[in-house]
């Protein structure tokens, strides 16, 4: 096992005043795109000073509301303006847009202006309000983004309701039960409910009256290619059975629900698929044909071609209604900004993935600790003259001085060997010293300890933070700070796993690391994390850490050569973008 520090190494922060920051202009650009109807049929569109949230049927609180608690927000996107308009006319709506372009806010908006059902009778005799918008996420950290964003918005609201009837989380958290999640539901039933399918799906068969799906008026999966299982098109016919009978077998928690909640209108509906509904316990809140579906949306940013087969033509779950569904598809094509013309294959890769100018780096670590740019790598751009005259240390250079900010302290020891690579590791935080102006994330493979990545970075010298918007007070900072250029004295390194980061809006974001090859080279899965730059058209850098060829072990006992920089260079390929020489390794 490879040490986790050496005397170099623990350098590598003390640069972070001195070292030469390329800091790359952040452009912010109106992002364009397209709506596709039902047939796929272009639709005009209006003149970018028709985009207004007055035009749009928002409530007057909500606006009103929405100028003070972002009054950077100015205009909404066309994007934005024609899913918002949908949204707020009862449409289903599939909703496909690249990262940065606002998706997550805009619907935020449009659900907080819908109307609030009638009271009805609940099961006690007692007058209640209904929940009128179920919002499924993938997990808990965007639960609390989309809630945090309302909480915000409810704040500046004149004449506002209680918090809790505006809207509610729910998510699984071992040190509560059940019961004591149902318990605010049932005192005061949320305008807005947002959770994780694998919640709700607990809730209704534990106790159904606490969310009762045949008064929702409308339904909400966010990052559905995330949530909703499918088969790929496979050149193996027979591995494409097989994944098709266990997805069968065990459908997951978002399509119990939704074919629990879609099911009288769903002609096609599976045998294996009743059963499952039957499974649930409690009351059966299937609708009669005569009873109205609730409006469905559903939205990301990937979404594959056997996903759309599925939901459009097999699942039954959006409505036929001539009219009352649409498909909203951002499009870079024909409305790139006048300066991405008649610029490289390059450019229009990373404006595809939400900005203008996101450059991504691959730095490849060897056994014995260099550090080099991926062989192939393109020369970046010409830096400033300005900037050309800063000192920019090597890797064997000493600090000038000490700095004058503290570190965050290591709070403990740790005795067991860490399972990261010290030379990876040592690579990021020299990268992040050297070229982060305020803020940056790292993205870890899915089943990382990110606790023990940030205490191997604080050894660095690196403020590392786990990422974690519900606990952490800061972590919800950065969801609502919208300071862009501003340079920090002691810059931080926010530190997630791949699964807890889709769909997540940090808007001060410069930089993502990624380590290792995330999810196989899975195409969609960089799409989403190197999306957490570029939010809005703005630019910023994508660095990947990958280590040398080196032998695998298996579970079997097995030997296999992993060979990371091939499988970045493939990855890279596949989108037509080839990385940039990262300048401070030259």
């Amino acid at each position: 096992m490879q040490s986790l520090a050496s005397p170099i190494s623990t350098n590598w922060a003390h640069f972070a005043r001195r070292a030469c920051r390329a800091q790359q202009p952040l452009h912010l650009s109106r992002p364009r795109c397209f709506h596709k109807g039902p047939r796929d049929t272009v639709t005009s569109h209006p003149h970018p000073d028709e985009y207004s949230f007055e035009r749009l049927r928002l409530q007057p609180s909500v606006l009103a509301a929405l100028r003070l608690a972002f009054p950077s927000i100015k205009h909404p996107t066309p994007i934005q303006h024609r899913f918002i308009d949908a949204v707020l006319k009862g449409k289903d709506v599939l909703l496909k847009d690249k990262t940065g372009t606002g998706k997550s806010f805009a619907l935020a908006l449009a659900l907080l202006s819908k109307d609030r059902g009638a009271p009805y009778k609940a099961g006690d005799g007692a007058q209640t309000l209904p929940i009128t918008s179920l919002l499924l996420v993938p997990h808990r950290d965007l639960a609390y983004q989309f809630y945090h964003w309302i909480e915000r918005i409810h704040h500046h609201m004149t004449k506002r309701e209680p918090l809790p009837s505006l809207a509610q989380v729910l998510v699984r958290d071992s040190a509560a039960t059940l019961e004591e999640h149902l318990a605010p539901i049932h005192k005061t039933p949320p305008h807005i409910l947002i959770g994780t399918p694998q919640m709700m799906l607990d809730i209704v068969q534990a106790d159904p009256t606490a969310l009762p799906l045949d008064r929702l008026s409308t339904v909400v999966v966010d990052e559905v290619d995330y949530l909703i299982e499918t088969v790929p098109n496979l050149p193996d016919k027979f591995l494409m059975m097989k994944i098709e009978r266990q997805i069968n077998r065990h459908p997951g928690p978002t399509r119990l629900l939704l074919n629990h909640i879609y099911s009288a209108s769903n002609a096609r509906r599976k045998p294996y698929q009743m059963s499952q509904m039957q499974g649930l316990k409690g009351e059966d809140h299937r609708r009669d044909d005569s009873q109205q579906k609730p409006q469905l949306i559903m939205m990301s940013a990937t979404l594959r071609n056997h996903l759309k087969r599925f939901l459009l033509a097999d699942s039954g779950w959006f409505t036929r209604d001539p009219g009352m569904f649409v498909r909203i598809t951002g499009d870079a094509s024909v409305h790139y900004p006048k300066d991405l013309k008649n610029s490289s294959a390059e450019d229009h890769a990373t404006f595809a993935l939400g900005g203008h100018g996101i450059q991504h780096h691959v730095l490849v670590v060897s056994d014995k600790g260099s550090i080099a740019n991926i062989e192939g790598a393109a020369k970046g751009p010409e830096r400033k003259p300005e900037e050309e005259s800063k000192p920019s240390p090597g890797p064997n250079s000493a600090p000038a001085e000490q700095p004058s900010h503290s570190v965050s302290p290591v709070v403990e020891e740790i005795d067991e060997p860490s399972p990261f690579n010290a030379h990876a590791m040592e690579a990021i935080a020299a990268s992040f010293a050297l070229d982060v102006p305020s803020v940056a994330l790292l993205v870890l493979p899915a089943d990382a300890p990110v606790q023990r990545a940030v205490y191997d970075l604080r050894l660095l010298g690196v403020n590392a933070h786990p990422l974690d918007v519900v606990k952490d007070e800061k972590g919800k900072t950065h969801l609502m700070r919208r300071d862009f250029d501003a340079t920090a004295e002691n810059p931080t390194l926010l530190v997630s796993t791949l699964a807890s980061t889709r769909g997540l809006d940090l808007p001060e974001l410069s930089h993502v690391f990624i380590l290792g090859v995330l999810d196989d080279g899975a195409v969609d899965s960089y799409m989403h994390v190197a999306g957490r730059v570029g939010r809005f058209g703005r630019g910023g850098k994508v660095i990947s850490v990958v280590a040398d060829t080196y032998e695998e072990v298996l579970a079997n006992g097995h030997r296999k050569k992993r060979d990371e920089p091939r499988l970045m260079w493939t990855l890279l390929k596949k989108m037509g973008i080839k990385p940039v020489k990262f300048e401070h390794f030259d």
